[in-house]
């Protein structure tokens, strides 16, 4: 009986040609279901560095404007002694008033952002109460940030443009 299994062990030489056929197959099915999603959380990972580098200039341009109390007379070189990190691109004459969000989320209004978060840069505009931060992403998404800090009229609002189309929240 150990004999037969024996030259029955030796005839065998490896996996068939249908083996390994299906064992191929199998590794493409698996190969077109992973590098989709794969790819979106790339996209992803791109949008929340925008995100981020967009809530660190606001964070700096809350420190300034502890110190000013008028976000007008913040200038590229007061925030970038705040955080060097940051490219501060102003494309607004005389520091500020450009708008690159709106207090409702929309585009209505402003001039986009144009500023790559892929080399830490952000547009930012401010005047008196109120300054707008923006940013693009490496997907090309552009992400924004508007605050208004006059008495009754308060607000932070999140907007965001997926594929051109503005809309409030992150």
């Amino acid at each position: 009986m150990f004999e037969k299994l024996h030259k029955r062990m030796k005839g065998e030489g490896g996996f068939t040609l249908i083996e390994l056929l299906v064992v191929i197959i199998i590794i493409a099915i698996l190969a077109a279901i992973a590098i989709p999603t794969f790819l979106g959380q790339r996209e992803k990972a791109q949008d929340t560095a925008a995100k981020s580098l967009v809530r660190n200039a606001m964070t700096s341009m809350e420190t300034a404007y502890v110190d000013t109390r008028d976000l007008g007379q913040i200038d590229p070189a007061a925030l970038a002694a705040i955080e060097p990190s940051i490219d501060w691109v102003d494309q607004s004459a005389g520091g500020g008033g450009t708008g690159y969000a709106s207090d409702t989320g929309t585009a209505v209004g402003t001039t986009p952002p144009t500023a790559l978060a892929d080399n830490n840069a952000v547009n930012w505009g401010g005047a008196g109460q109120v300054y707008t931060i923006g940013s693009v992403s490496v997907s090309e998404n552009m992400f924004a940030v508007y605050v208004n800090k006059a008495g009754e009229n308060a607000k932070t609002v999140f907007s965001k443009s997926i594929d051109s189309i503005w809309s409030s929240g992150w």
